[in-house]
């Protein structure tokens, strides 16, 4: 139907649609706080589901992994289509018929985010696989669809449901899995043209080809033989005698020469999986990195609708259900956009940092510190008018994470293997996201109280011996009245959880910190590399010499 060039680009696009159609799991901030209101749950309780939907996502990374690196994309795309769908459809069941079980709620959160993980991470190494010479680029698009997910999902609710949160939860399942289905066809693995298939990449700029050369280093263990570096000098002299030649014969600073067309060998010399993944110091570091700064972004993204209702409540207790779930949009829509676009920027600034002879993880820097600005103003933002400043730099930093990670754990650890070793990276997720969700959810609920609906009567907390035994029940950890819904109120304004901005602000500087480390180290090993590879040269020269 195409050919291969086009073939590829339009496969690159069914990777964005389907992952669009597979970040569902961040719409949760967008019906959780009605969800647990129908249901009865608290805070602590909605941010266990939510807790249970990132587990879904990150857990199942690793088997997911293992599946796409050995099958072909659409084989986890129908995983994925299908647990989207009957995973949503069960979790909208209990919220018509008021099923209170925190437990089969979370089971089915876990199916519904298991299917996001294979559908995405499917989409995520078929981006990689068709485009190997701009990973970080390629792998940027579904990333961003991804991240736009939750835009485009609480956006078409909000216009086509507002205040219908019954409607809304029917919408995702079908809508999203009609996306995933919609794009399948079209998501494939191209194989490359001659000049691909003999390993070898064009690279026109002529200022980065020495720099290029030398960085294929980071991609080899300490432990290369010197006969590697030989093989790998062979090729650096041979880039560094033809811009030699190109200028004695006068090619033009702007490329216009067949200094365009010069070839790079691509290395995929790198295997490290399994085990050996386990053992390697950079993957702890890395998996630490990931775990601080996911963690404090997905805790803001999953928690936004109370942190918006704790700060109306404290300026504007008469606002309404649909004015409130109109604002949780809002928030929801400026986290989402904003990562879509940190996660495009991330992705090209990566590939671009590269090129130029510097790190990748100077964009996770960045990261680092553009999540200490959201958390900062967690602390101190006291409006709700003010809460775009909190979503903007939460969805830029989220982006920027996300949107160069996955280049460089292919950079580290090899491609081979890439979608079972990122699947493991990503598991750091929730770990963090697990401790700072819940101590999200333990503020908010220590600062909190029960009122009865139908009197606006605070209730008291729950006592066996308490007369009010006749008439509540404690349920799922609420009180109910005559299985009427009990409203959880805190009017503290910003101090109902910003206690819980405390914990990610250090967090989020520790992650920086580290990610400096690193590119300190990885620099210091890039000219060890390159003092040794001058040393086998030079050996070289004086043993022709010699002959």
């Amino acid at each position: 139907m195409f050919d291969r060039k086009t073939a590829r680009y339009v496969s690159l696009l069914a990777d964005f649609w389907v992952s669009l159609g597979s970040g569902t799991h961040y719409v949760y901030s967008a019906y959780g706080p009605q969800l647990a209101t129908q249901l009865g749950f608290t805070a602590t309780q909605s941010s266990v589901i939510a807790t249970l939907g990132s587990v879904g996502v990150y857990f199942t990374g690793p088997p997911a992994g293992i599946v796409i690196d050995r099958k072909p994309p659409h084989i986890p795309i129908i995983i994925g289509g299908c647990l989207i769908l009957f995973g949503y459809m069960m979790m909208r069941f209990a919220y018509v018929s008021e099923l209170r079980s925190v437990a089969f709620v979370g089971i089915f959160m876990i199916v519904a985010s298991a299917g996001n993980t294979f559908a995405y991470h499917a989409c995520v190494k078929c981006a990689a696989m068709n485009f190997p010479h701009k990973r970080g680029t390629a792998t940027s698009i579904p990333v961003a669809g991804y991240g736009l997910s939750a835009l485009f999902f609480s956006q078409i609710g909000n216009a086509a449901f507002p205040g219908d949160t019954g409607r809304f939860m029917l919408m995702i399942p079908l809508l999203a899995s009609g996306l995933v289905f919609l794009g399948l066809p079209f998501v494939r693995n191209i194989p490359l043209d001659k000049i691909a298939d003999s390993e070898v990449a064009v690279t026109p700029e002529i200022e980065d080809l020495e720099t290029d050369a030398l960085l294929r280093h980071t991609h080899t263990n300490e432990s290369a033989s010197i006969g590697d570096m030989k093989s790998k000098e062979s090729t650096y002299s041979a880039i560094t005698e033809f811009e030699r030649e190109a200028s004695v014969n006068g090619a033009s600073s702007s490329g216009e020469s067949m200094v365009d067309e010069i070839i790079l060998p691509i290395d995929e010399e790198v295997d490290i999986h399994g085990w050996a993944l386990f053992k390697d110091l950079r993957f702890w570091i890395h998996f630490t990195i990931f775990g601080l700064l996911s963690g404090c972004g997905l805790m803001y993204i999953l928690s936004a609708g109370y942190v918006l209702r704790a700060l109306y409540t404290y300026s504007n207790p008469f606002i309404s259900p649909n004015d409130l779930q109109t604002n949780q949009a809002i928030q929801v829509s400026l986290v989402s956009s904003f990562s879509f676009i940190g996660r495009i920027v991330a992705g090209y600034s990566a590939d671009r940092l590269s090129r130029k002879g510097c790190q990748r993880m100077w964009v996770i820097v960045a990261s680092s510190v553009i999540f200490s600005f959201a958390q900062i103003g967690g602390l101190t933002i006291t409006s709700s008018r003010f809460m775009w400043f909190i979503s903007i730099f939460n969805g830029i930093g989220y982006g920027f994470l996300f949107g160069s990670y996955a280049s460089i754990i292919s950079e580290i650890f090899g491609f081979k293997r890439f979608s079972e070793n990122y699947g493991y990276i990503t598991v750091a997720t929730v770990v963090g996201s697990d401790v700072f969700a819940f101590a999200f959810g333990a503020i908010y609920d220590g600062n909190s109280y029960f009122i009865d609906p139908a009197t606006s009567d605070v209730l008291p907390e729950y006592d066996s011996t308490s007369p009010y035994n006749s008439t509540y029940e404690y349920f799922n950890g609420t009180m109910r009245r005559f299985g009427s819904q009990v409203g959880q109120v805190c009017d503290l304004g910003r101090d109902c959880y910003r206690n819980a901005f405390i914990i990610t602000l250090p967090a989020a500087i520790i992650a920086g910190i580290l990610a400096l480390c690193v590119i300190y180290y990885e620099n210091r090993r890039i000219v060890r590399e390159a003092a040794a590879i001058d040393d086998v040269a030079e050996t070289e020269s004086v043993t022709v010499d010699a002959e």
